[in-house]
C-alpha cells in the first residue's frame, strides 16, 4: 500500500529532477533511513527511482516515465477521492483540496467528477466530534510509526511503553492499535502525556484486521 508522503515524494521527483537522500529527508521532516525505505517501496512498485552516488549523483526518476499512464488508473484516482473525503469528514484539518489540486495535474476533468460524486453521493457520518490531529501526541505516533520506535504513555494513571502498529477508526473515536506485552487498543483521547523513545523496535506484528486473538479491551478513562 502506499502512503501519502510516497505519493508526495514521487511528485516532488518528477517536479526537481533530481534530489538527494538528505534533501528528501529535510523536505519531508523525517529520517533519511524513512526515506530509504520509501524510495525502496517505490522502486517495489515498478517506479524507475535511480539512485547514484557521487558528485554527479542522486535520486531521480527516469524522463520517459509518465505517472498518469503508468501510476494511477481511473479506479485509483476515485479511490484516493473517496479516501480524502472521508479524511476531511473526520479531521479539523482539511487535506482534500491541496491534495487534488496536485492530482488535477494528471487527470483534471476527471478528478472534477470523482469530486463532484464524492461530496453529492457519498456522505460520512462516523464521528459526532472532529478530530484534531495536530496536536503533539499525533506528531509523535506518526513519527514513531515512520522511524519504527517505541513511544511512552501515559492513559489515564498508566504508564505504558508500546510499539504503535497503526490508526482504528472506530464510531466512537479513533485509537491506536499498539504492541505493550500483548495487542492493545488505545483511545488517543485518552492519552494524557506521550514521548518518543529511543529504542527501536522491527515492524513484524499482526495487522488489526488479521489478529484473530483481539479481545474487548477495557477502555481507560481520564
Amino acid at each position: 500500500m502506499i502512503r501519502n508522503r510516497q505519493v508526495e515524494i514521487l511528485l516532488y521527483l518528477l517536479k526537481v529532477k533530481k534530489t538527494t537522500h538528505r534533501e528528501l529527508a529535510q523536505t519531508f521532516e523525517v529520517s533519511v533511513k524513512t526515506i530509504q525505505r520509501d524510495i525502496d517501496k517505490l522502486s517495489v512498485m515498478g517506479i524507475p527511482v535511480t539512485c547514484k552516488q557521487g558528485n554527479q549523483g542522486g535520486i531521480y526518476i527516469e524522463e520517459s516515465y509518465k505517472l498518469s499512464s503508468s501510476f494511477f488508473n481511473n479506479e485509483d484516482l476515485q479511490s484516493i477521492t473517496l479516501a480524502l473525503s472521508i479524511y476531511d469528514s473526520i479531521s479539523t484539518k482539511k487535506h482534500k483540496d491541496s491534495v487534488m489540486k496536485k492530482l488535477a495535474l494528471i487527470s483534471p476533468e476527471l478528478i472534477h467528477l470523482f469530486d463532484n460524486d464524492a461530496n453529492e453521493y457519498f456522505v460520512v457520518d462516523l464521528v459526532d466530534k472532529k478530530i484534531d490531529m495536530t496536536g503533539d501526541v499525533y506528531k509523535e505516533i506518526n513519527y514513531c510509526l515512520d522511524e519504527e520506535q517505541y513511544l511512552s504513555l501515559l492513559v489515564g494513571e498508566k504508564r505504558m511503553v508500546v510499539a504503535p502498529i497503526s490508526y482504528v477508526l472506530r464510531p466512537e473515536g479513533l485509537y491506536l492499535y499498539a504492541f505493550e506485552e500483548e495487542y492493545v487498543l488505545i483511545k488517543i483521547s485518552t492519552i494524557r502525556h506521550s514521548e518518543i523513545m529511543e529504542m527501536e523496535f522491527e515492524r513484524r506484528f499482526k495487522p488489526y484486521n488479521k489478529n484473530e486473538t483481539k479481545c474487548e479491551y477495557p477502555e481507560i478513562s481520564r
